[in-house]
């Protein structure tokens, strides 16, 4: 989502900003990232480290929400910093659908073809992993003060 909102400031054009923060989803999934390997995804999703990243990353993600569009509007209007960030975010949104049908036992549908590529463009979700994600949060956050001063 802090990517998507990098893209809001520095492009500024929403009719820009949604399909590259979109895309660029896609580019960062590929890089090596945080993750729990398991042979089954509702095994992983059960994994005590795997459950308080994730509730890191909604508590990260819903301040986000909230303070980015309020903290950096200064250059770019709030409601485009939230299309970048949304328009980044949405690929997740098909993998807390995931996770609430194994939490509820429910069976899952056959995966689309985006899900499916999705899937594979993560070669690399190791614990070690969430060096990297720290790392992208600070250059994230510092790219928007050097924008928005």
């Amino acid at each position: 989502m802090l990517t998507g909102a990098v893209i809001a400031a520095v492009v500024q054009q929403p009719l820009l900003v949604a399909p590259l923060a979109f895309i660029s989803h896609f580019l960062l999934d590929m890089v090596p990232h945080f993750g729990v390997e398991e042979s089954d995804t509702a095994e992983r999703n059960n994994h005590p480290i795997f459950r308080t990243v994730l509730f890191i990353d909604l508590a990260i993600l819903f301040a986000a929400l909230l303070c980015v569009p309020i903290l950096f509007s200064g250059e770019v209007s709030w409601w485009v910093l939230l299309l970048g960030m949304l328009s980044a975010w949405i690929p997740d949104a098909v993998w807390l659908m995931h996770y609430w049908y194994d939490y509820k036992g429910h069976v899952r549908k056959e995966p689309n073809r985006l899900t499916k590529f999705h899937q594979k463009i993560q070669w690399f979700e190791e614990p070690h992993g969430l060096i990297v994600e720290v790392l992208w949060l600070t250059g994230a956050v510092a790219v928007l003060f050097v924008v928005s001063s």
